[in-house]
């Protein structure tokens, strides 16, 4: 159960830096898009790098979902204090 839990947090955090980098990209290329007035530029963005942001930030959620739960750790009894 260790080894699934770990690759499910490699995945999570793979899609993660892909999620945020994708992201950067996006924004910054509408950014440059809009200032230079190249409305191709957008489209092609849109058309090119939203997907895959969109799937990595999918599959990001529901590996994040997954970690959220953890196995159940026996509680241990508090002691009591003995009496002087």
């Amino acid at each position: 159960m260790h080894a699934f839990r770990r690759a499910i947090e490699v995945l999570f955090v793979l899609t993660l830096a892909v999620l945020l980098a994708g992201g950067i990209v996006f924004v910054l290329g509408q950014a440059i898009g809009l200032v230079a007035g190249q409305g191709q530029w957008l489209t092609a963005l849109n058309d090119t790098v939203k997907t895959p942001i969109c799937i990595a930030a999918s599959v990001c959620a529901v590996a994040g979902f997954l970690l959220s739960y953890k196995r159940r750790q026996p509680q241990e009894q508090p002691q009591k204090a003995g009496a002087r």
